[in-house]
């Protein structure tokens, strides 16, 4: 499976755990009320010294139709939860995390970054990152 919906998993995992009472928004109807929904934002492939590599991966999580009070009150628990999962995932780990209240039109938008060390050469799951990084596939 590719790190890009490894991650993915992770994140939505997370999210259902630590929040059951909010609906995790991937396809179809969008909920009524207040919802998640994690896309990702940028994939990012670098060579560090002695051939190795590095790749992060931005994540964004959007708090749709709920209100900025509610968001803010909610980006310290989304730490604690995705610091959790990330706990039981040895293969990525989280570098950064922030938190947006929003612009118009858009819900409050968390953002986390994973930082995954790759083998010497190019491993076959990061070449669908390079694609991504051509523009394909990026919300």
């Amino acid at each position: 499976m590719m790190t890009v919906e490894r991650i993915r998993e992770s994140i939505t995992a997370a999210l259902i755990k630590f929040y059951p009472e909010i609906p995790v928004y991937a396809d179809g109807d969008k909920p009524q009320s207040a919802y998640f929904q994690p896309v990702l934002i940028s994939a990012t492939y670098d060579r560090q010294r002695e051939g190795r590599y590095m790749a992060v991966y931005r994540f964004g999580i959007r708090y749709e139709q709920g209100s900025v009070l509610e968001a803010e009150a909610l980006a310290d628990g989304l730490c604690e939860a995705l610091a959790v999962q990330e706990s039981g995932n040895s293969a990525f780990r989280v570098v950064r995390q922030s938190w947006e209240a929003g612009t118009d039109g858009s819900g409050a938008l968390f953002t986390v970054d994973y930082m995954l060390y790759l083998q010497k050469q190019l491993p076959d799951e990061a070449r669908p990152m390079i694609h991504l990084r051509e523009g394909m596939g990026l919300k």
